[in-house]
């Protein structure tokens, strides 16, 4: 018997993310099925972008609000940010295992991942067979 159970799970593409909640995302594609999702966080009065370049995009969902969780059937298994401070939010970048989502989109999608990224304006998804990310 397999275990069908989807989980979610922080992903720290970066060494140094902060224990902030995402701004906001903004999204850039082009025709070759590439996307960059560049975020804002802020740490202390200082803002850092962070960039996140998607390869071998299958598919791409972006929502209007913070918790548009149409592709994760559990929103409360999403991890929260432990900062010490009295609001608390979700991590901001996570990783879909087991992904119901991936496994309904036809096609060979083996080696894809499943990405959900949070901010406090939107809430962006995407299947695609490579991420990096780096600061700009």
């Amino acid at each position: 018997m397999t275990n069908d159970q989807e989980t979610v799970h922080r992903w720290e593409p970066v060494e140094d993310l902060p224990l902030a909640a995402c701004q906001v995302w903004r999204l850039k594609s082009d025709n070759y099925f590439e996307l960059i999702v560049e975020g804002d966080f802020l740490v202390g009065t200082a803002k850092r972008t962070l960039k996140i370049d998607f390869h071998g995009v299958e598919v791409l969902s972006a929502h209007n609000d913070m918790l548009g969780l149409a592709h994760v059937r559990d929103g409360d298994s999403i991890p929260l940010i432990d900062s010490g401070a009295q609001k608390t939010y979700r991590w901001p970048i996570l990783r879909v295992e087991n992904s119901h989502w991936l496994r309904s989109i036809p096609g060979p999608t083996d080696d894809c991942s499943h990405f959900l990224l949070l901010s406090l304006e939107c809430t962006v998804e995407v299947i695609a067979r490579e991420a990096t990310a780096g600061w700009i």
